[in-house]
């Protein structure tokens, strides 16, 4: 592919994009009859011979399976996307399903080692292709099926001379799988590594393009989630996840006797995983070799590790940064170790590490499950905040609850919901932890006041509001906003672990029969977004609703994630340019002219601007070529009492293009310039001493919104 000339896309076409952000964004078309397609599709082709070897990664690995399915799921979508024909597109999902098959072959140690591996034992990992190869070779004599499986893993420009095939030449369906794969990998949590939120991953993905992913397949992969995030999350996968997962193999812990019937040890269960989950200490089962089988709500609390990310894994103190309280104590074993080796129950006070934070001193109590046979079964322990804050907490979340509740539903209202969303962005702007913000409404609830007459529908909003509080843990914050609408505050948690608690939360919804219903439930539509620099407490609920009427849009019950998050990006050096670049800029140079420049191509990074402009409820002036000019009212937090005082109108002219790059070559991902100027409307705003604040306010926010880079073009 030659080099692209700077400027190629033309103005003309720009200021076609650019005219777009007046109309409204074109909703998908028919999405529930699209979604059914494709799940009925897969369900004929994979099951069979493919779901006998997913069930036995399953057994040998759980973690690796699940991620395996979201890989084909992404894939059957995006193969429907594109209008491959069915016998490609069967090869590409069977592909993805069975992509890990080989770790099969991978000793559990490497395999369940809850942390990065070695250098050995990454060498180990990578043979799991070449014995997944030999397993689907055993089982096919399909040369493209195998063609797709033996080449996912190789980079696009291919990193030898010696790789073979690389580029256009990989097989297409190997091309798309390696970018399913890589985009599931970043959006997971592991315990090593939190999950990135849905745009930040996407922007990985076209970083690496040209060198680890096809250029053209990832921005497709993008504009696929622009167009229908909700077709890799949520209400598809999980219908898959209870076709082919089997029961928890846990059960165990809560067993007394094989005499009782099923319906009696089912019972048993949840209320032993119930009482488990609410307790106020942090709990961790394991089995006789370690393996982590549950991790309450308080342990994800209190270590800020997943379930999702750790169960399945091997137990060791340094997974989740524990270690003695006294450092003259040998630690040569782990506390399962310790406690199965010796038998006895282990209790001592020690400290647990977390990074970016204090170290949280508890009390841990390690005892051995024994049974009627010799030996041991496994471990519980225990773990205690012994700090200040967890009692703290639980002082401060008793306070003026008359004034704060929502009297029908119990949960907080939308009053105390505005008091508390300002303090935490406050915080967040100054430094202080990220959150996350759920809104979610229940779906067709008209409809419900209209069948089954209003006592129903206030029984309904009970129900759902009783569900939000169930699923939600100390320190977050459930209300309800108006009508059928409700919002769930969720502290020190990104945008990813939020979605995934939302998705929780609608198959719960889904799942609680409501009396007055005659048994039936009502489902839920979601949106999910997490604070980002340059946010205030306004563009936080708006992007956030924007997520829901998305979900809504696109066919109700399931969770839709947008924003990137709060994750500063460094702020980079424009080139030198000789004294009369130097000169220039610093005839133009100011705090309210600056250039963001963003990894994207024009097309996609107006995308971005429209949602800055629908959050930030902008005014579009006028359009013309690739210039478009804004009306865009801030807040000033230095200003005076009155809301008229704090309140700025600025004019915000962005100009687009193409951006120029320095020795590009072929395998040089393009970028997009935008030029930004921002200027007071009102003439007496320009002596306002917030003015500055709210300049650099409108340029961490765009920042954020296009995934970009501030070019510092002062530097010489």
């Amino acid at each position: 592919m030659p080099a692209r000339a700077p400027g190629e896309l033309g103005q003309h076409r720009v200021g076609r994009l650019l005219a777009g952000l007046q109309d409204s964004a074109p909703l998908a078309s028919n999405p529930a009859e699209t979604t059914e397609k494709f799940e009925n599709e897969l369900a004929v082709v994979r099951l069979g011979m493919a779901a006998s070897l997913f069930y036995a990664l399953r057994t040998k690995h759980a973690p690796t399976a699940a991620h395996s399915l979201r890989v084909a799921i992404s894939c059957s979508a995006w193969a429907e996307r594109m209008g491959l024909d069915d016998a490609a597109r069967d090869r590409v999902e069977v592909a993805a399903l069975l992509h890990d098959i080989g770790k099969i072959g991978i000793p559990d140690r490497i395999l369940r080692k809850p942390g990065k591996l070695t250098v050995d034992e990454q060498l180990i990992m990578d043979t799991s292709v070449q014995h997944g190869l030999a397993i689907l070779k055993g089982c096919t004599s399909d040369t493209s099926l195998l063609e797709i499986f033996s080449q996912a893993n190789r980079w696009y420009e291919g990193r030898r001379d010696s790789d073979g095939r690389k580029g256009s030449a990989l097989p297409l369906g190997s091309r798309m799988l390696s970018i399913a794969d890589a985009f599931d990998s970043m959006t997971t949590d592991s315990v090593y590594r939190r999950a990135m939120s849905r745009e930040r991953a996407i922007q990985q993905l076209i970083d690496g393009s040209y060198k680890q992913f096809d250029p053209e397949l990832a921005l497709d992969f993008n504009r696929m989630l622009e167009d229908r995030p909700e077709m890799l999350q949520g209400a598809i996968l999980n219908r898959w996840l209870q076709k082919l997962q089997q029961e928890n193999s846990n059960c165990f812990w809560f067993a007394n006797s094989m005499n009782h019937d099923a319906d009696t040890q089912q019972g048993s269960n949840l209320f032993y995983k119930e009482l488990v989950s609410r307790l106020n200490d942090a709990v961790v089962f394991t089995d006789s070799v370690g393996t982590i089988g549950q991790w309450n709500r308080m342990m994800e609390k209190l270590t800020s590790i997943s379930a999702n990310s750790i169960i399945g894994q091997t137990w060791s103190n340094e997974c989740i940064h524990l270690r003695e309280q006294d450092k003259s104590r040998r630690e040569n074993k782990s506390l399962v170790e310790e406690c199965l080796d010796g038998g006895q129950v282990i209790a001592r006070p020690m400290i647990l590490e977390r990074p970016g934070g204090e170290p949280v001193p508890v009390h841990v109590q390690a005892m051995p499950v024994s049974g009627s046979e010799p030996g041991f079964y496994g471990t519980v322990m225990i773990f205690r905040d012994l700090s200040d804050q967890a009692n703290l907490e639980e002082k401060l979340e008793s306070l003026h609850q008359q004034t704060t509740t929502d009297v029908l539903t119990g949960v907080s209202n939308r009053s105390h919901f505005n008091t508390v969303i300002e303090e935490l962005t406050s915080k967040a702007a100054k430094g202080g932890p990220s959150f996350s913000l759920i809104i979610c409404d229940i779906d067709h609830f008209k409809r419900v006041n209209d069948v089954h007459g209003h006592p129903a529908g206030d029984e309904a909003l009970i129900s759902f509001a009783s569900v939000l509080s169930m699923n939600s843990r100390d320190g977050d914050l459930v209300a309800r906003y108006g009508g059928e609408e409700f919002l769930l505050l969720t502290a020190s948690c990104d945008n990813s672990t939020a979605a995934g608690r939302a998705e929780n939360i609608r198959q719960a919804v889904e799942s609680t029969p409501i009396a007055s219903l005659g048994g039936d439930s009502v489902t839920a539509s979601f949106g999910v977004t997490e604070y980002q620099a340059g946010d205030t407490h306004e563009t936080i609920l708006a992007r956030a609703d924007r997520a829901l009427l998305k979900a809504k849009d696109n066919g109700r019950n399931r969770v839709i994630q947008l924003g990137s998050g709060s994750v500063s990006i460094p702020r980079q050096t424009a080139p030198k340019r000789g004294w009369k670049g130097w000169f220039e800029s610093q005839i133009g140079s100011s705090e309210n002219e600056f250039d963001v420049v963003t990894r994207v191509p024009i097309d996609l990074a107006i995308e971005k601007l429209r949602g800055f402009i629908a959050d930030h409820q902008a005014e579009i002036i006028r359009v013309e070529e690739n210039h478009v000019s804004l009306r865009l009212n801030v807040v000033s937090p230095r200003a005076g009492r009155r809301r008229a005082d704090q309140q700025i109108s600025l004019r915000v002219e962005m100009t687009l293009s193409e951006a120029v790059i320095e020795n590009a070559t072929a395998l040089t991902p393009s970028k997009t310039n935008v030029h930004i100027s921002l200027q007071p409307i009102r003439n007496r705003d320009r002596r306002n001493a917030g003015l500055k604040t709210c300049y650099e306010q409108v340029q961490e926010s765009l920042k954020s919104y296009l995934m970009g880079e501030i070019l510092d073009n002062t530097a010489g």
